[in-house]
């Protein structure tokens, strides 16, 4: 849901036209505290693409208008292009035509890039971009530079802090924790824009709960991340505990607020991603009930974690996967999955206590059953990682699929992952395509989007520290070592 519509545009397909919306975008973007040199790229890029679009659609009959889009969404400004002519060329050449794909990861100016295959719909391509705010006023600037203050320093009994909801004006409170715990290195930014938060709370789209102390201070926080109000599952992320009340339980008291509101609201589930670096953030999931449902290996950038991690790593971490089922009187349900990882998925479903019956898959791809490929395409050039959900399928799939892959790969990001819908009976069929491109099993995602979904994944380096992972739990380790199995050994 957008909160703020700024403009629409339905153009014709006249190259003519780019210099005029060039100018319209700056000045848009502009508007909304985007500086003139952001607003200048931001604004180049969209002329690219449209470019782009002009001149592989110049010899077609007819082509559809180009719909562009600009509004404010969660506290993010965001231009998205859709259209129903040839699909974007996202490949760069040597005329010095913009790449719509590789330069919204390569260029700075944008936040996120977004591609989404809408199948008989067309495209749509979204670039995001946050929006410029002060994270504190000048009264709370010695708070942040100092990071405390003498009151600030004398801890208080940790049963007198209050386990609550984070309110939507809060947002600097919040982001005075993160700047204690993390600095400026977090890497979901919204902790740091007031304005984000207050939007993303106020859509729906983030469940916050937090430990507050007698000043109204937030000393830990947890979060829970909802794609939208339909979600059937949310995903426990953003967790902070000021060092001085690290050990106190904050975080185990945070996320059963947020698990038992998740819950009592009616979802189905929640999720959450467990480091490896140390046991604790897996023995948390554990003792509130997760369980084990996929391993990521590299999900977790190289990085500086100092204020936590007292000599950092410099290699890719793994992460765990782990599932809170809310089901308990589930129904059976069929699903459809490659026979080769039949007994690893029976074991994740019946520790996840989910009744299902594997259906026999397709032995022909094609027919009936075969519609448009739809997929979406998120990436974090940031961080090195990219998502891809498949909708549906179509004979061109794979190569579809291979295609951004090479992008992907090209671009430098490291770890991608890609999510099939076990409901659909070609998951298998396509499961074995992606393998022999390169991808592998990491696990299983209950009633992510329209059911569950199997989760592979592409490694694009070697920099992964697996003798390094801590595995606290015996089946963590079997599942952990499953996964590490079915990784190729050489990169594709």
């Amino acid at each position: 849901m957008v909160e703020k519509h700024l403009a629409t545009l339905t153009l014709t397909h006249d190259m003519r036209l780019a210099p005029a919306v060039y100018d319209l975008i700056k000045g848009i973007c502009e508007s909304q505290g985007i500086s003139g040199g952001d607003s200048g790229q931001i604004a180049k890029l969209t002329r690219g693409i449209l470019e782009r679009l002009f001149r592989i659609n110049l010899d077609q009959s007819g082509p559809t208008p180009i719909i562009i889009s600009l509004g404010i969404q969660s506290g993010e400004f965001f231009i998205a292009i859709e259209h129903k002519g040839l699909p974007i060329e996202l490949r760069g050449d040597n005329s010095g035509d913009v790449s719509p794909f590789s330069l919204s990861i390569n260029s700075p100016v944008v936040d996120e890039v977004k591609l989404i295959n809408l199948g008989k719909s067309g495209q749509r391509l979204e670039l995001i971009k946050s929006l410029p705010s002060k994270i504190y006023d000048e009264r709370d600037g010695d708070l942040l530079e100092s990071g405390q203050t003498e009151e600030d320093s004398r801890l208080e009994n940790v049963e007198d802090l209050e386990i609550r909801m984070i309110r939507s004006d809060e947002g600097l409170k919040l982001a005075r924790c993160f700047y204690r715990v993390y600095g400026y290195t977090y890497g979901p930014n919204y902790v740091y824009f007031p304005e984000r938060l207050k939007s993303l709370i106020e859509s729906g789209r983030l469940v916050s709960a937090g430990a507050v102390d007698r000043r109204g201070e937030i000393v830990a926080h947890g979060a829970m991340r909802l794609e939208s109000r339909e979600t059937q599952i949310g995903e426990l992320i953003s967790l902070a505990v000021d060092p001085k009340y690290r050990s106190a339980g904050l975080a185990a008291k945070i996320h059963r607020r947020l698990v038992d509101y998740a819950e009592t609201v009616g979802l189905k589930g929640v999720f959450a991603e467990a480091v490896t670096i140390h046991p604790y953030s897996q023995r948390l999931c554990r003792a509130l009930g997760g369980i084990e449902s996929a391993v990521m290996l590299g999900y977790i950038p190289p990085s500086d974690y100092k204020r936590i991690v007292e000599d950092g790593f410099r290699q890719r971490q793994l992460a765990i996967l782990y599932f809170f089922n809310f089901e308990r009187l589930a129904q059976i349900a069929e699903i459809f999955a490659p026979m080769n990882y039949w007994d690893i998925i029976r074991k994740i479903y019946t520790r996840l206590g989910l009744p299902r019956e594997f259906g026999v898959e397709t032995a022909v791809p094609w027919g009936v059953m075969c519609g448009e490929t739809a997929f979406r395409l998120t990436v974090n050039s940031e961080i090195g990682i990219a998502s891809i959900m498949v909708d549906s399928y179509c004979p061109d799939t794979v190569k579809i699929i291979d295609f951004r892959l090479r992008q992907l790969i090209r671009e430098g990001i490291e770890y991608i992952y890609l999510d099939m819908p076990l409901s659909d009976p070609l998951t298998p069929y396509f499961a074995q395509e992606f393998e022999l491109i390169g991808f592998f099993f990491s696990g299983v995602i209950p009633f992510l989007a329209k059911g569950d979904a199997l989760r592979l994944q592409f490694l694009n380096t070697k920099e992964v520290n697996f003798d390094g992972a801590v595995i606290d739990s015996e089946f963590g380790r079997e599942l952990c070592n499953y996964v590490i199995s079915k990784r190729p050994d050489v990169l594709v």
